[in-house]
């Protein structure tokens, strides 16, 4: 059963407190005395939701605050919204070449070119997003950086997302009601749990589900509670049936010219911040952003939908079988897909009993190293 919002702001406050600049002052900032007569330098950053989403002025604009913050206003922040700057899907490309310096690099939108990183999204590896967000940075070195960079860029943060449910143009009571239903999905995983539902996967990007939906060329859309606010689906849906068997990850790249040219503390500062807000954002726009909403559906008229026993024995069934199939499949290709899995869970389950609160605790006072090279002392 959802959490409802208060207890949702509850689970996250101490993101929350985070994004509302309570914990700045405790960052590793070094400063010599001189830093407010330096000039900032400035990161752009580029991403594909539009200025006015949600998650901009409640997630990303007070997180920036409290980068300037953490750095002593030696960092600041030029954004650029709704795909103003570049395509959402040149995210690699605009921060090889220039045009950005933080940018979504989804690896969900090309699967095939990083089939490890496609594995965050088993069905079944995660309870919640700030676990798997907790434990996909711990996967990182040792799975996931030769996969993921390339010339000019490196990752900024990694983080996932609530869990994924059905938003549907009509009715839906059962697991049998999806077969043969258009589902626009994200590549990869996604789609193929769709297919595994007996239903037929339509890859979008996000940016291109509301059209795609309006017009009648889907039936049903994969997506978290407070992805389908930013992007429209929520309000025009008949029905939100509960699914929740994965969760994607959304990575941010950041360009390997900006971090080269940052003073050894203000990589610091910028890895810190990254861990942070990864979590926080993972927590706060997923879980806070989530119960906001699941309230604006029902007022729009969507009808929350619930398995029945029967059917969500079914659902972890087939779900199960498909982990293993795409495992499998990896292994075959000579890709390190069960050990990858296996270290998932075992991650998973060092963090398991962790509150939402103390994991974003520990993302501020014990944040993982993970841009290129070890740590500045």
């Amino acid at each position: 059963m959802p959490l409802s919002l208060q207890e949702e702001i509850a689970r996250c406050k101490t993101a929350e407190a985070w994004l509302r600049g309570a914990h700045a002052r405790s960052a590793t900032a070094r400063s010599d005395g001189r830093a407010t007569a330096r000039e900032p330098i400035v990161m752009r950053v580029s991403a594909h939701p539009t200025a006015d989403s949600w998650v901009v002025p409640s997630v990303f604009e007070p997180a920036f605050k409290v980068l300037r913050g953490m750095s002593s206003h030696r960092l600041e922040v030029a954004a650029s919204w709704g795909e103003s700057a570049h395509p959402a899907r040149d995210g690699f490309e605009a921060l090889a070449d220039g045009r950005t310096d933080f940018a979504p690099c989804y690896t969900s939108w090309e699967p095939e070119g990083y089939p490890l990183s496609q594995l965050l999204a088993l069905p079944g590896l995660f309870p919640n997003p700030e676990v798997a967000t907790a434990a996909s940075e711990r996967l990182y070195e040792p799975f996931l950086r030769q996969e993921f960079e390339r010339p000019g860029v490196i990752l900024g943060r990694l983080k996932a997302t609530g869990p994924y449910h059905l938003f549907a143009r009509r009715p839906l009571e059962r697991l049998a009601d999806l077969r043969g239903l258009r589902i626009a999905t994200n590549a990869g995983i996604d789609s193929r749990i769709a297919a595994a539902l007996d239903a037929k996967p339509m890859a979008l990007r996000s940016v291109d589900l509301l059209p795609a939906f309006l017009a009648g060329e889907v039936d049903a859309v994969s997506l978290a509670d407070g992805s389908a606010q930013v992007f429209g689906i929520g309000r025009h849906a008949a029905v939100r049936m509960e699914i929740g068997v994965s969760m994607m990850n959304l990575e941010f790249g950041l360009s390997r010219r900006f971090h080269d040219a940052l003073p050894e503390e203000l990589r610091v500062v910028l890895n810190d911040w990254l861990r942070a807000q990864s979590q926080a954002e993972a927590q706060y726009f997923y879980g806070v952003g989530g119960a906001i909403a699941r309230e604006s559906f029902a007022q729009a008229g969507c009808r929350c939908v619930s398995l029945d026993s029967e059917d969500a024995a079914e659902l972890d069934a087939r779900m199960r079988g498909l982990a293993d199939d795409i495992a499998r499949e990896l292994d075959a290709r000579g890709l390190p897909a069960s050990a990858f899995a296996r270290e998932a869970r075992q991650a998973a389950a060092a963090l398991e009993g962790r509150s939402a609160n103390a994991l974003m605790q520990d993302a501020i006072e014990r944040p993982l190293w993970l841009l290129p090279g070890s740590r500045p002392v």
